[in-house]
């Protein structure tokens, strides 16, 4: 089957390109990326190419950058070149060069996209870079996703020539006569994808000519099997993926690699999955993920917290003639006066204060170490926060999101989904009610 027809049909299964959107080419000059540009346009696609400059290669970056200007012009197609200082880059973050330049592509492209309102990024990988990269990860250690490859589409990044092998592309190339420019690079075994691609690859199809046609197979049930497992996953986790029970993990054949296939989306990594497995039996442990999450490890559940905002410089103050109020979570706070008598509210939802003993403005916070109340129904007995939660065997997490109503002079007057200060109860003196209802809209 022709190419080009298979290229439409992958295209067309995997819902790739709608007929309507517009694609940006990453067009590098060399023989897979000019593939793909001739594919797109005999296949009649809108897009646009884009080349980076490396500047790695002297005269050779230059010569590549314009062989792809030439190109798009002499098609009519728009066309985006950039120079970066790769080597300065490199310095700066510490980093190899191929991590740097692939940091400075991906950046530029999805900007690029952005603002020239493209909805797709296309890139050449095809799929002897797939299996090249399976092999790489397996020999440098990963997990079921590094196995699986590289991705078809992510986010706005699509492979439409996953499905083509590398001597499929050279076939096609000089059939239509195409012309690009050969990287010297790529012919040195530096590099560990050079030495799999020209040394390793070649053993194995010695062994099994048709290792690629094997491969992409294996891989395509890796996928699948790691599609069913995060499926398998979310239900396992239940309604809250962030209120784990404890239990249910500790009852897994392999905890550890639970963990980390479900907490590596927050920037856990293996060996925190490892420790958190190991102690499931403890109270009180907390790990922290590169990207500022935090996992705490309670009585019955691992609590996952995603957010990372300064709770403690969140605050809201409230004025007499203040009547609703939006808490800085999702919820509202409505205040209404009351005649007495009247009903008395539950006290952890509503509550019913003396207003004459309220000095605005009120001021809602978060707790803080060393807040001190008097809860009501404690006969006057002052209890530090920090006791108050324990005895409700309140999370640290749920400590942190508490909410505290403090007053002008800086009693507490209600700690909000637990209970309010005896000092500012109804009393047969009192004359004015202030209800005061706390309404959950997260």
């Amino acid at each position: 089957m022709a190419l080009i027809v298979r290229f439409k049909d992958f295209i067309a299964q995997n819902g790739l390109i709608a007929p309507n959107q517009r694609v940006l080419l990453a067009l590098s000059g060399g023989l897979d990326s000019m593939v793909l540009a001739q594919l797109l346009l005999d296949a009649g696609y809108t897009f646009g190419v884009a080349h980076c400059n490396f500047q790695l290669r002297g005269a050779a970056s230059e010569a590549d950058m314009a062989f792809v200007q030439d190109w798009a012009a002499k098609h009519h197609l728009p066309c985006w070149v950039k120079r970066f200082d790769t080597l300065a880059y490199t310095k700066e973050m510490g980093v190899s060069i191929q991590m740097a330049a692939r940091s400075l592509r991906y950046h530029w492209f999805e900007q690029l996209r952005l603002d020239e309102s493209y909805d797709l990024l296309a890139t050449a990988h095809h799929l002897n870079d797939h299996v090249e990269t399976v092999l790489l990860n397996f020999v440098r250690g990963t997990g079921l996703d590094g196995l699986c490859g590289i991705p078809l589409q992510q986010n706005k990044i699509i492979r439409p020539l996953l499905f083509a092998t590398r001597a499929e592309l050279e076939e096609f190339a000089h059939t239509r006569g195409l012309v690009w420019r050969e990287d010297e690079s790529n012919a040195s075994d530096d590099y560990d994808r050079n030495f799999m691609r020209h040394q390793v690859v070649p053993l194995l199809e010695q062994i099994r000519p048709e290792f690629l046609s094997i491969a992409q197979r294996n891989v395509q049930r890796l996928q699948g099997t790691r599609e069913n497992l995060q499926f398998l996953s979310q239900q396992y986790l239940g309604e809250d993926p962030n209120r784990v029970e404890k239990s249910r993990i500790a009852h897994l054949p392999a905890p550890a690699v639970f963990l980390h296939q479900w907490l590596k989306q927050y920037g856990f990594d293996a060996e925190q999955a490892r420790q958190i497995a190991e102690n499931l039996d403890s109270v009180g442990k907390e790990w922290e993920s590169s990207a500022g999450c935090r996992l705490l490890m309670d009585r019955q559940y691992l609590l996952l917290k995603t957010e990372t905002t300064d709770l403690l410089s969140e605050q809201v103050l409230i004025r007499e003639d203040d009547l609703m109020l939006s808490l800085p979570d999702g919820g509202r706070l409505f205040l209404m006066q009351t005649i007495l008598p009247a009903a008395f509210p539950d006290g952890k939802n509503s509550i019913l204060v003396d207003a004459a003993l309220l000095q605005f403005p009120l001021t809602l916070r978060r707790w803080q170490p060393g807040d001190v109340f008097q809860p009501l129904g404690m006969d006057g007995k002052h209890q530090k926060l920090q006791d108050f939660f324990t005895n409700q065997k309140s999370s640290r997490f749920e400590k942190d999101q508490s909410w505290i109503l403090e007053n002008g002079d800086g009693r507490i007057v209600w700690v909000l989904g637990y209970r309010p200060d005896g000092r500012f109860k109804i009393t047969a003196q009192s004359i004015k009610g202030l209800k005061i209802n706390l309404v959950d809209l997260a």
